[in-house]
């Protein structure tokens, strides 16, 4: 593209970073495409193209949000991206805005790679955990935060150097291996994430409630809306109505 490699780098670097600081700084704002937007253009030299191309993407995503383990769109790769090549490369902003949606693709599969290796490291923990090596424990979310950044730098590095051609011919042409594998690891995650979520939670007094939302959803095909709801009703019960049946119990009413 004609570009210095050390811009370039600098440009993967700022867009990786903002990207990569979205989780834990999300209570900033950092993950969202206005902010997102305003920031790479800012640090490119060209703010105002950042904010309406942040705020444009910012009504095309705004309702795109992770759900447990639901890997959504990338919309902030999104953003980064297309601010970026918008100013590098003086496209116009409705093409920056229209690249931005094979690139959220892009960005999806990244989380998802990240995800996965992820996962892994949790049964290296659970054995450091178990013989009390506690620092060695610590030191996996250092090892965990680079694979984040590694998978968001690589692919955006390769979309800001080789430009759109790049990013549409990898959504073109990606094997159908790798769309299974990923969809296969997208299947496993959720299920992962219910498993911890269950054995941080289990008690044995919690199995009936466990039981009926499992038959509603395999046996009857409940919604989810409808079994939440069921659930709330369950626990509001209980909250109600169990202490005042312990204090009859007691004599005291």
């Amino acid at each position: 593209m004609g570009f210095d490699l050390g811009y370039v780098l600098y440009v993967t670097l700022v867009c990786s970073v903002i990207d990569w600081l979205g989780y834990g700084m999300y209570n900033m704002g950092l993950n969202q495409p206005v902010v997102a937007g305003a920031i790479v253009g800012l640090l490119l030299g060209d703010p105002g193209t950042g904010i309406v191309i942040g705020g444009t993407l910012q009504l095309v995503y705004m309702g795109v949000v992770a759900v447990g383990a639901a890997i959504p769109v990338n919309k902030t790769t999104a953003t980064t991206v297309s601010v970026a090549l918008c100013i590098m490369t003086e496209i116009s902003m409705e093409s920056a805005i229209a690249l931005a949606v094979p690139v959220a693709v892009l960005g999806q599969l990244d989380q998802m790679l990240a995800w996965t290796l992820n996962s892994s490291l949790m049964h290296i923990a659970d054995g450091y955990a178990e013989k009390g090596e506690l620092d060695k424990m610590s030191r996996l979310q250092f090892v965990g935060s680079a694979i984040f950044f590694i998978t968001k730098a690589i692919p955006i590095f390769l979309c800001i150097y080789f430009g759109s051609p790049f990013v549409q011919m990898i959504n073109d042409n990606m094997p159908a291996w790798v769309q299974n594998w990923l969809t296969m690891a997208t299947g496993m995650l959720p299920a992962l994430g219910f498993g911890m979520l269950f054995a941080l939670m289990y008690k044995p007094k919690y199995i009936p409630f466990f039981i009926i939302g499992f038959v509603m959803a395999a046996v009857f095909g409940g919604s989810l809306l409808a079994i939440a709801l069921l659930g709330a009703a369950f626990a509001l019960t209980v909250y109600f109505y169990v202490p005042v049946a312990k204090k009859k119990k007691g004599g005291a009413l």
